[in-house]
């Protein structure tokens, strides 16, 4: 299912759970917003064109946030005439959610899928991927002008190693 709007003086093609970026409307963070200035309905087989809207077709949509988006550069230059002038603009944009499409087509409510999360981690330790690693002691002999000079290292250390 998908609808086409009009808003901000532009139209867009959306479907549930769309992200939408359209320049900045009045509202606040987490406000539902209905648009009944729909110029197209269509899904399926089934389509319906609005002369200049459809009748009884409503998109809802939910404020996410509001911002400015990125600066556009803006560079003008004449040649030979030592003219060049730089400036930037970033735009106010507003970011919605389509929840909804209400429409005649079918007098049907087309809503996003529901998506379950569940915000609890189930950390599981696998015993038996864990292996412990013994080093021995060693014992080195070194002749030095006829007397012999016994080191023994006496370390002994045991590392647990996850594969």
């Amino acid at each position: 299912m998908y609808a086409v709007l009009k808003a901000v003086g532009k139209q867009y093609k959306v479907s549930p759970g769309d992200i939408l970026k359209i320049d900045k409307i009045e509202g606040k963070e987490g406000e539902t917003i209905a648009f009944k200035d729909i110029v197209a309905v269509g899904g399926g087989d089934k389509f319906e064109l609005g002369s200049p809207s459809v009748q009884g077709a409503e998109v809802s949509a939910k404020l996410l946030y509001q911002t400015r988006d990125d600066k556009i550069r803006v560079f003008r230059k004449n040649r030979r005439k030592h003219y060049e002038r730089t400036k930037g603009h970033r735009q106010y944009i507003t970011i919605l959610k389509v929840l909804s499409i209400k429409s005649s087509i079918g007098d049907e409510l087309y809503k996003e899928p529901v998506k379950k999360v569940s915000k609890t981690k189930v950390i599981e330790k696998d015993e038996s991927k864990t292996k412990t690693v013994k080093k021995e002691a060693k014992t080195e002999t070194v002749d030095v002008k006829k007397e012999t000079v016994k080191k023994t290292t006496t370390k002994k250390t045991s590392t647990k190693v996850k594969d």
